[in-house]
């Protein structure tokens, strides 16, 4: 019975992959990479989706991701162990670390094909009875099952993860398809459009295509670093492993110099250690400090607001703490000290302090705490970390924040080189009504510009820097 099945399978995807897109569905463009050798990757970096970059007629294009280390258990070719929609992700996200291969595949469908044939099937009726009848006939407990899954709703159909729930429904598997087990199923979903009477679904066609072409990469697996403690004063000692025994080597900057050997001596007092492989050169990092914290801390976080990084900590106790500096760097090494929070010198109460970075950097931004106490001891917190995302724009205006009491306007601007500006504020019939200069700053800036005299209206705010001109609405209402 298995190899019967099996030769079925392998006509009708002959009959299909001989183009990868069906006769029904007229002049498909069907997706195509141009395929180069393995690229090597390692497991916590992200692809490249230049590399697979390709078009199709069809609305939706999406990514299938197969390990060919895995054989699908439906036995036709290797398993599909993810879907990306635009061909950048990292392969420890689907569960690959390396070694391994894995292998990307372009499909391009249209979504509304499956939507049709879903609303079809459980909103229509014929002789007396929901369409669902005649699919249950055939695949019984489909519809029950779709309901039950929540796929009955099209609302929830967006993409090929939950078309490969509906075709589970018609050929049920107990693991991971392959790339042609999954072309079975839509050719099966196909013959049961066909065998439902016509009152129920119209003659309708499900259009896709799927390329021939697929990306190989080769994937290396990233050091563990489990632990990096303090052995000796001014000393770390790194804890890291690879599988297979590899060689790894280790540095306090991400450029280098690295050293085959796992301790240093005199390093600052807080600050990431890097750890590679010596072959692959897959790189991971870990946050270090060489001494105990002078308080006792609950929490240390940072998030990223629209124009600020927020970073919070709270303290459980505080023993002679005179307060809080903090610390942010652009790589993680090389710290800045940023700002001074008093602290509550003596607490054992839980207490929370917050502070608003208004000028963040571009990027990665690093962030530490020390903790001064009255007799001038300094200790260090752990190192967090938040990620900005760049700004295509060299300078924009981010919020035009309306009057308050004060009659002062704030004006926040996103900028990647420092630089100086000029403003113009006009009125609604669009004569000029303040101007001024003013630096700005690499990174996010907050201005203030005074008001009080403008009457209640509407104003439109506009900057000009180094031929960038932007601009904004606001109001005065008081």
């Amino acid at each position: 019975m298995k190899q019967a099945l099996h030769a079925l399978i392998f006509v009708l995807l002959w009959c299909t992959t001989m183009s990868f897109a069906q006769t029904n569905c007229s002049n498909i463009i069907i997706p195509t990479i141009d395929i180069g050798p393995p690229i090597a990757l390692c497991d916590n970096e992200p692809t490249n989706p230049a590399v697979v970059t390709t078009s199709s007629n069809l609305p939706t294009l999406e990514y299938i991701v197969v390990d060919l280390d895995q054989t699908a258990l439906d036995g036709l070719g290797p398993a599909i162990i993810g879907i990306d929609d635009d061909g950048e992700f990292l392969p420890s996200d689907m569960g690959i670390t390396g070694p391994a291969n894995i292998a990307v595949v372009p499909i391009s469908y249209n979504i509304q094909d499956f939507h049709t044939v879903i609303d079809a099937a459980v909103n229509n009726m014929h002789l007396g009875k929901p369409c669902c009848a005649f699919v249950d006939a055939i695949y019984p407990n489909f519809c029950a099952t779709l309901v039950i899954k929540g796929l009955a709703n099209t609302n929830n159909i967006n993409g090929i993860s939950d078309i490969a729930g509906i075709l589970d429904l018609i050929l049920l598997t107990s693991g991971k398809d392959s790339v042609e087990g999954l072309v079975f199923k839509i050719i099966l979903l196909e013959n049961l459009i066909k065998a439902i009477p016509d009152e129920c679904l119209e003659p309708m066609s499900i259009c896709y295509a799927i390329s021939p072409t697929r990306q190989v990469y080769t994937v290396n697996e990233t050091p563990t670093i489990n632990d990096v403690s303090e052995t000796a004063p001014s000393q770390i000692t790194v804890d890291a492993s690879v599988s297979g025994g590899g060689m790894l080597e280790y540095a306090l900057d991400p450029n280098g110099p690295f050293q085959s050997s796992n301790v240093f001596n005199n390093v600052p007092p807080i600050g990431l250690v890097y750890v590679r492989t010596v072959g692959s050169q897959c790189l991971s990092s870990f946050p270090y400090q060489t001494a105990s914290l002078a308080v006792e801390l609950a929490d240390f976080k940072v998030a990223a607001l629209s124009t600020t990084n927020l970073i919070s900590w709270t303290t459980l106790t505080e023993s002679n703490n005179e307060g809080f500096s903090l610390y942010r760097a652009e790589d993680g090494v090389n710290f800045e000290k940023i700002a001074w929070i008093e602290g509550a010198i003596n607490s054992t109460t839980t207490i929370t302090y917050e502070y608003h970075d208004s000028a963040p950097l571009f990027g990665k931004n690093y962030y530490s705490i020390s903790m001064e106490d009255t007799g001038g001891s300094t200790t260090f917190s752990d190192v967090v970390v938040v990620s900005r995302e760049e700004m295509e724009d060299r300078f924009n205006v981010l919020a035009v924040q309306n009057p308050v009491a004060n009659d002062m306007l704030q004006v926040t601007f996103a900028n990647n080189t420092t630089g100086t500006f000029e403003y113009v504020i006009y009125n609604a019939s669009g004569k000029t009504v303040a101007t001024g200069t003013d630096t700005v700053l690499e990174g996010i800036n907050n201005f203030m510009i005074d008001v009080s005299q403008l009457n209640p209206s509407v104003y439109f705010f506009t900057a000009t820097k180094d031929g960038f001109n932007i601009s904004e609405k606001f109001m005065i209402n008081y």
